[in-house]
């Protein structure tokens, strides 16, 4: 592979990313979803990587919701945990869990805030050393988590395709 990021104990990344987000109706996976909104955003991610191809980090992402109507925005911060399952390959898997806050309710009737969580994997390309293009696929969810007894609780699943840059420092 040539030289790109390396992912031994130590190493740290930042990551800019964008997405794009479709929603994905009713039951995915284990978890309902009301909403059919679509959105977009940017993301800024840092990773420290704790043991050899294994990383935690930060990351926040604002978004913009387009309901139809009135167009929403957010912004989220989110824990991060990527693994690299085997040495030299270019593919990684992701998760991430957070808490969103928004300038309306999302989804629709919903609330103003959120938790996050969102599972995936990606691709990487290096492009020189320390530097390297990244791309992939995440489910991501959000909810107020009011809990399924509450009529008020609406959810919303969706794919993230996303796109972006890591560099190494």
């Amino acid at each position: 592979m040539p030289p790109g990021l390396r992912r031994e104990q130590g190493a740290q990344t930042l990551t800019a990313r964008t997405h794009y987000g479709i929603p994905i109706l009713q039951k995915a996976i284990f978890w309902d979803g009301n909403g059919e909104v679509s959105d977009n955003g940017l993301s800024l991610q840092y990773h420290r990587y704790v043991a050899d191809r294994v990383a935690l980090g930060l990351g926040t992402t604002a978004a913009a919701w387009w309901t139809g109507g009135r167009d929403v925005y957010s912004a989220e911060i989110e824990g991060l945990l990527r693994i690299h399952p085997v040495r030299d390959w270019p593919v990684f898997l992701d998760g991430s869990a957070g808490f969103q806050q928004a300038n309306h309710r999302i989804p629709p009737g919903g609330t103003h805030w959120n938790f996050s969580f969102a599972f995936g994997g990606g691709f990487e390309v290096p492009i020189d050393r320390g530097v390297s293009l990244l791309t992939g696929v995440h489910f991501h969810h959000i909810s107020n988590a009011l809990g399924r007894e509450n009529p008020r609780n609406p959810s919303q699943n969706e794919a993230r395709l996303w796109i972006g840059f890591a560099w190494e420092f």
